[in-house]
């Protein structure tokens, strides 16, 4: 199964454009603008699970209350001055509280939401986009970045801001990012949205399918291998003890998933197998996280056999590679398994056999 996605990822520190006049979208804490806005029937209101969660911004202790979460309409993006690539995608207005429970005040305290996710059904995230202008006709449109400058200890703010998917594409969750590193191993708070794993799920492959991946094989141009997914095994933090890993600190109290996945050569010249680095370990919470080999070539895991190792495959052949998979969030479940294609936005995805 193909899972269509908008990989093209927010530029860090791009100026943004006010949304309503009068928000500088960095004000002092406690000058945030509110204006109401009547939310036309296009407009709806997503069940995503609200609530607190106590999270880690930089070095600053921080609490994050998702208020709602509102997927607009297409035509909101026609009135609004925003990139040209963007107008046909449906933004989603999602709108947060943020608290310092630190000791310290917060410098460029609008910078909390750099660590936000919206999480595709499609299991790509949506794009952070800023905006100006309002709905054809005149009306407002109901998202605006009113985050301070700074954060004392104690305040609060309440502020929104707006990320576009493609049209059809629904909303897995909202997770945050302690290290801003969105696949890597820090921790990860959630938000679910209700009925978003279901249609997550909806046509993924089953485990022994055959799907043909692209790979690219550099001077033997873009392949397609015919790949299967053999298992997903859940293994122990021991079994990675002496491996020459790149690990941080999260990633070793974490607990490894191995994932095998077998390929088939389809010629016309030997195959140098090296796809494992395209295969994502794919989570309830909406995380793409990508799998790590020993440096070391002749390394043997328990639960996590290789027989690629130094060794060419003929036309015909097949190759079964394993990779290893840390997740760090105790709440999160592996789901699935994508493998990143080349020259294709999105994954192609089976369903994870856990054993």
């Amino acid at each position: 199964m193909r899972l269509s996605s908008y990989l093209r990822k927010a530029v860090m520190g791009a100026a943004a454009i006010p949304l309503l006049a009068g928000c500088t979208g960095e004000q002092e804490a406690g000058g945030a603008v509110e204006r109401a806005v009547e939310k036309p029937a296009s407009w709806t209101d997503l069940p995503v699970r609200t609530g607190a969660r106590d999270v880690v911004h930089r070095s600053y202790k921080v609490r994050i209350t998702v208020k709602s979460l509102v997927r607009g309409a297409e035509e909101d993006m026609r009135g609004a001055r925003v990139d040209e690539e963007l107008k046909g995608m449906v933004p989603h207005y999602l709108t947060f509280e943020v608290t310092n429970t630190s000791r310290e005040k917060i410098p460029a305290a609008y910078m909390v939401d750099s660590n936000f996710a919206l999480n595709g059904t499609d299991w790509a995230r949506g794009e952070k986009v800023y905006v100006s202008g309002g709905r054809p006709g005149g009306g407002d449109l109901p998202c605006a970045d009113t985050a301070p400058r700074t954060l004392a200890p104690g305040d609060s703010y309440t502020t929104c801001v707006t990320y576009v998917l493609p049209e059809g594409v629904g909303v897995l969750s909202l997770t945050h990012n302690a290290d801003g590193y969105f696949d890597e191993g820090g921790a990860v708070a959630t938000w679910p949205v209700e009925g978003g794993l279901e249609a997550a799920s909806a046509g993924l492959a089953e485990p022994g399918d055959i799907v043909r991946v692209r790979w690219d094989a550099r001077e033997d141009g873009v392949l397609e291998l015919p790949a299967t997914l053999v298992s997903v095994r859940r293994g122990s933090a021991a079994d990675l003890a002496n491996l020459d890993l790149d690990l941080n600190e999260n990633e070793r109290r974490g607990i490894p998933y191995y994932v095998l996945v077998t390929y088939t050569n389809p010629g016309p010249k030997d195959l140098y197998p090296d796809q494992a680095d395209h295969v994502r370990l794919l989570t309830e919470g909406g995380r793409q996280i990508q799998g790590k080999t020993p440096y070391i070539l002749d390394t043997k895991i328990p639960g996590c056999p290789s027989d690629w190792i130094a060794r060419l495959i003929p036309p015909g052949d097949s190759v079964t590679e394993c990779s290893i998979h840390l997740v760090t969030d105790d709440d999160d479940k592996p789901f699935a398994v994508g493998f990143a294609e080349a020259d294709r936005p999105g994954l192609v995805a089976w369903r994870a056999p856990l054993h």
